[in-house]
């Protein structure tokens, strides 16, 4: 049996679902297969990060995982029976500033839910055998009820750590494997534990940390000595798992229901490339980090968004040359953070020496006191301070505070100095775009948040003005700039003008006018000055300038679109 698709992805987990989702709303044809029979029914990564809640919340379907999740506030940590830090989250700014625990099978279960909703579905059973590349096309054998050949313009591996995809592909995956392996579980916990709590327990002979899941379950996992050998296929059981908890946590806690319990190693390994011509590795297949990150899915989630509206401009022809490849680029730069977090964690949590213990615990309290470093660790674990700026399709354009030219003007309202320093203050391109609470569709609208429905797979051009009274050479720039948008990129970008309460700009219909009542949005963008950001549809900035210039925006939209 013969049968053609435009993209064919390998592995329905949280990665290749969410791949999926983005290009089921962009009525790509494709096809995604998984060998199991369902999703997975136990929880494996248990944490979702505000980014990752923002992409759900970008379809308009992050309430599942709010109202099923466990929100968590604070990280509470103990050195040997004292606790030496309770210290709340902070630094995240997002539109959910805390960390959710939910547990990979809840995702997978929203994930799929969402996708039939869009028409689309897993094709479960079906085991991909081998594929060869054809230049043109690429030519998949896989097995169901029957032996398919199938015929795809791309082949995305998001089939986890043993990826056939990336086997059969020749990818050269390195790293190392890590010496501590665990015991981990789902599981009812009675103890004086605060749900809204997640506890990591330094030990003198290893680590364990309790996190609360829904239905009043608990996720909990504990070191094994590094000198124990766990027999491959070996059950852990309830009575093992009870006696290192009772060794490594100062709270007592009596464990049972046991739903899942685990053994496993960890690892921190990548491949050398994500992409060889049309094949492409997303997730784990990709990258592996330590689960103690809580970062692996999370960083899988943002993989398939980055990928999911380049492979979709690139089906519907439209992408520019080389727009694809920048996956890649761009995903080792925002993998780097997770992989040095796996390497410190496993390097921390393992300590057993005196001096070495010692030296941790007294770091960890001292460094958890400061707030900067909570806000680095906020950040981190959110992933709200992931960037690549390095990228070779993110750019930027900044005018001189002084010149000759009006039509140079940074600003109407202010000092063009002014503009040109607070300009500095705003997200720099490839830097993750902010989402505010600060903006209404009218003076007397109702407050609502800057992405609210309006990015939904499309870039977002939002144009901001600071003259609540502007000259007829501002309003000619925005017209024609808005004007030629919507003639030759309309399809794919939504145009927005951002205003204060008192400007009396006219809606031409170009653009849809934001209101932002109170200048927050304009501070946090740094728009002191006639200013533009280009938000892509992952929300990060791809194009940001002062002041407004057509040439610029075109230049820079012609590596993201043909010309």
């Amino acid at each position: 049996m013969k049968s053609a698709t435009e993209v064919l992805i390998v592995g329905a987990g949280p990665t290749g679902l969410m791949l999926a989702l983005e290009l089921a709303r962009q009525k790509i044809n494709f096809r995604i297969i998984d060998k199991k029979s369902e999703t997975s029914q136990h929880i494996k990564a248990t944490a979702i990060s505000s980014v990752a809640l923002e992409g759900f919340d970008d379809f308009d379907y992050a309430t599942p995982f709010i109202k099923t999740g466990n929100a968590t506030h604070a990280l509470v940590v103990y050195a040997e029976n004292k606790l030496i830090t309770h210290a709340p989250w902070v630094g995240i700014e997002s539109k959910y500033p805390c960390y959710f625990l939910i547990g990979q099978n809840y995702v997978e279960k929203f994930q799929e839910q969402l996708l039939k909703q869009l028409g689309a579905h897993v094709e479960w059973g079906v085991e991909l055998k081998n594929y060869v590349d054809k230049e043109n096309f690429i030519e998949a054998s896989v097995q169901g009820q029957q032996t398919e050949l199938i015929h795809c313009n791309y082949l995305i591996g998001c089939d986890g750590s043993h990826s056939v995809v990336r086997q059969k592909g020749n990818f050269v995956s390195k790293g190392k494997e890590y010496p501590s392996h665990y015991m981990v579980a789902d599981i009812v916990v009675h103890g004086d534990f605060n749900p809204g709590h997640w506890y990591f327990f330094l030990a003198k002979t290893g680590f364990a940390s309790i996190s609360g899941l829904p239905d009043n379950r608990w996720g909990v996992l504990v070191s094994l000595p590094k000198t124990e050998v766990y027999e491959k296929g070996r059950q852990p059981t309830l009575e093992e798992l009870q006696q290192y908890f009772d060794e490594l946590s100062p709270i007592p806690g009596q464990l049972s229901d046991p739903r899942w319990i685990s053994h496993f190693h960890t690892y921190r390994k990548s491949v050398n490339t994500r992409q060889k011509g049309r094949v492409i590795l997303c997730g784990d297949a990709a990258h592996q980090v330590s689960p103690l990150t809580s970062l692996g899915m999370n960083s899988g989630l943002l993989d398939a968004r980055n990928l999911g509206w380049k492979l979709a401009l690139e089906c519907q022809g439209v992408a520019a040359k080389g727009l694809l490849e920048s996956y890649s680029k761009e995903q080792e730069q925002t993998i780097k953070p997770a992989k040095l977090l796996s390497d410190m964690n496993e390097q921390s949590f393992s300590m057993t020496g005196i001096i070495s213990r010692e030296y941790r615990d007294h770091l960890t309290e001292l460094m958890m006191q400061l707030e900067p470093a909570q806000k680095y660790f906020g950040g981190l674990l959110s992933q709200t301070k992931i960037r690549m700026t390095k990228s070779p399709i993110v750019d930027e354009f900044i005018g001189l505070p002084i010149h000759w030219s009006s039509t140079q003007h940074l600003s109407e309202n202010s000092s063009c100095l002014l503009a040109w320093a607070e300009f500095g203050k705003g997200p720099r391109a490839g830097e993750r775009a902010p989402n505010m609470y600060a903006a209404t569709t009218s003076q007397q609208g109702t407050t609502q948040w800057l992405f609210e429905k309006r990015l939904a797979g499309k870039h977002g051009l939002f144009i901001f003005l600071t003259s609540n009274n502007p000259s007829d050479d501002l309003k000619k720039t925005v017209h024609e700039l808005l004007e030629n948008i919507k003639m030759q990129y309309g399809s794919w970008i939504n145009s927005y003008l951002v205003v204060d309460k008192e400007s009396t700009i006219e809606n031409t219909g170009l653009a849809e006018i934001i209101v932002d009542k109170d200048n927050k949005i304009h501070e946090r963008y740094g728009a002191a000055g006639e200013c533009l950001y280009l938000i892509r549809p992952d929300q990060f900035v791809g194009f940001r300038s002062i002041p407004l210039r057509w040439d610029k925006l075109q230049s820079y939209l012609q590596t993201i679109f043909k010309r």
